[in-house]
């Protein structure tokens, strides 16, 4: 990107503006597009729309490997839990044994996340100010 200051900061305003609103539409499908192999399983129902679809996949495959091995914790090494601190092959099939869902109380706050919380959009947002003084700054420094 060539160009002066101004130029470039349009360019990265309006690549930011794309992006957020790639964020705001995964945040939207993440909520209502539900994959059907996770509608089969009882244990994963409660987290449907409230988390994340990584996380609906993280949790599929820590699934699918509590099935391979015993229910001792030797066993597992517990990675996910240790790495996304989401529910690890050993506490899904002690849970899966003991005939429990996974719950919301399960997943790390990071993983339900599905909108951007708290931060309002101010369509007036502007650093004219800023900038000009920036811009006198650098006239008056010799």
């Amino acid at each position: 990107m060539l160009g002066d200051l101004a130029s470039c900061w349009d360019e990265i305003d309006k690549m930011l503006a794309v992006q957020f609103g790639e964020i705001q539409g995964s945040f939207g499908r993440n909520k209502i597009v539900l994959e059907h192999k996770y509608k089969k399983i009882k244990m994963m129902r409660e987290l449907e729309g409230y988390v994340s679809r990584r996380t609906l996949k993280f949790i599929y495959d820590e699934l699918k490997r509590s099935k391979t091995f015993s229910f001792e914790k030797e066993d597992c090494s517990c990675v996910e839990k240790t790495s996304y601190r989401l529910p690890c092959a050993c506490i899904i099939a002690m849970k899966s044994k003991q005939n429990l869902p996974l719950v919301l109380d399960d997943i790390y706050p990071h993983w339900k996340r599905l909108s951007v919380q708290g931060e309002e959009i101010d369509d007036d947002f502007s650093v004219v100010e800023e900038w000009n003084d920036i811009q006198e700054r650098l006239k008056t420094s010799p």
